[in-house]
C-alpha cells in the first residue's frame, strides 16, 4: 500500500514538472522582453501583477494558473 502511494506521488510530480518548466521558460521570455518593450503605465502594472501571479502559482505547483498567467503575459508583451 505504501509503495503504491509513493509511486503515485512520484509519477504525479514527474508529470507536473515539465509543465511547470514550460511556465518558468515563458516567464524568462517575458522578463527578457520587458527589458526592450515599451509599455504604458497601466499595461506595465498589469504585466507586473500577472508576473507575480504566475510566480505564486508556480511556487504552489498550480500548473493551470501558471500557464494561464504566462500566456496572458506573452500576449501582453507582444509575443
Amino acid at each position: 500500500m505504501k509503495m503504491t502511494f509513493i509511486a503515485a506521488a512520484v509519477a504525479t510530480t514527474l508529470m507536473a514538472a515539465p509543465a511547470l518548466a514550460d511556465c518558468a521558460a515563458d516567464l524568462a521570455k517575458v522578463e527578457e522582453a520587458m527589458k526592450t518593450v515599451k509599455l504604458d503605465e497601466a499595461t506595465a502594472k498589469k504585466a507586473t501583477e500577472l508576473t507575480e501571479k504566475a510566480k505564486a502559482a508556480m511556487a504552489a505547483a498550480d500548473e493551470a494558473a501558471c500557464t494561464a498567467s504566462s500566456k496572458e503575459l506573452l500576449t501582453l508583451v507582444g509575443m
